[in-house]
């Protein structure tokens, strides 16, 4: 096994050992979509997309075909907007846990980004 899939394979490890102890001291909390004071942002999101869903089915604009992937994408960020993480513990077992996701993240691009070694 040559150097760059090494360090792309122990890079993978490290990242996947130290996001699984990070996510296993997070609670996630999802309140639904996103809210801008007493107005939620989904369902304003979800009315648009079907009331583009009908302007393209009714005139086949391009403006149509556009807006749908841009509100889509809108709304899953509404969605991750209203989500809560609670990490349970202390700094210190913070940083044992994303120091090797961050060394495990270098790694892999260090091996993504070196030239690929001629076969002899």
């Amino acid at each position: 096994m040559k150097t760059r899939e090494k360090n792309i394979l122990i890079g993978t490890i490290l990242i996947a050992f130290g996001l699984f102890m990070f996510f296993k001291s997070t609670s996630v909390y999802s309140w639904g979509f996103w809210r801008l004071g007493p107005i939620s942002t989904g369902g304003i999101l979800i009315a648009l997309l079907l009331l583009d869903v009908i302007l393209l089915v009714a005139t086949s604009a391009k403006v149509c075909k556009i807006l749908i992937p841009v509100l889509a994408g809108l709304l899953v960020l509404s969605i991750i907007l209203g989500t809560q993480l609670h990490f349970h513990g202390t700094v210190i077992d913070l940083l044992l846990m994303l120091v090797p996701a961050a060394v495990g993240a270098g790694l892999v691009l260090k091996g993504a980004f070196t030239k690929k070694e001629k076969e002899e």
